[in-house]
């Protein structure tokens, strides 16, 4: 009896195991597309932040008067 217990606990521990390296693998995936995007958006916020624009800020003041 001894032996069929430890069997079925390496083969839950064992099943354990491969549930979270899968897990491991499916999270390092989200998280390298995410780090894609990020660079990208990044790229996008700096290239719009400093671009030229032909007729600068100029602030308007209305009178309503």
């Amino acid at each position: 009896m001894d032996e069929n217990t430890e069997v079925r606990n390496s083969a839950f521990f064992e099943s354990k195991v491969v549930d979270l390296e899968t897990q491991v693998k499916s999270l390092s995936f989200d998280n390298a597309e995410l780090v894609k995007q990020n660079e990208e958006l990044r790229g996008r916020v700096k290239q719009l932040a400093t671009k030229y624009s032909n007729q600068g800020y100029r602030p308007k003041r209305y009178n309503n008067k």
